[in-house]
């Protein structure tokens, strides 16, 4: 059995949009130079929110991050669904990769479809 993740994978539209957020994130990080390990983290829902989705609900949050754990395209640690830390998978990185393979400029471009 092949392990990884369909790209056929389907999300929601909260959910395609809270991965790229956190994809483009990763990849700002890296450029920094920050350890991969590192860069991965990307903290938990209230963090999340705050820093990057402040328009969305904390259950919100919470609910697209389980979507995208469910989904294989991140880790998740919480519990009564509260979201305590939240990573990118190796799996959903090399999705993105798949998915947008001139990196940031193309997640960016992505994104900005997202803005009214």
């Amino acid at each position: 059995m092949k392990r990884g993740i369909d790209m056929g994978t389907q999300l929601s539209k909260d959910a395609d949009k809270l991965l790229c957020i956190l994809y483009k994130k990763y990849l700002d990080k890296r450029k920094e130079n920050v350890p991969k390990n590192d860069a991965k983290l990307c903290g938990g829902s209230n963090l999340i929110r705050d820093t990057l989705v402040p328009n969305w609900s904390l259950s919100d949050v919470d609910n697209t991050c389980w979507e995208l754990s469910r989904a294989g395209m991140l880790k998740v640690n919480g519990s009564n669904n509260s979201i305590y830390l939240v990573w990118l998978s190796d799996s959903g990185i090399v999705y993105m990769e798949n998915r947008f393979k001139n990196g940031v400029k193309e997640v960016t471009e992505f994104l900005t479809s997202f803005i009214p």
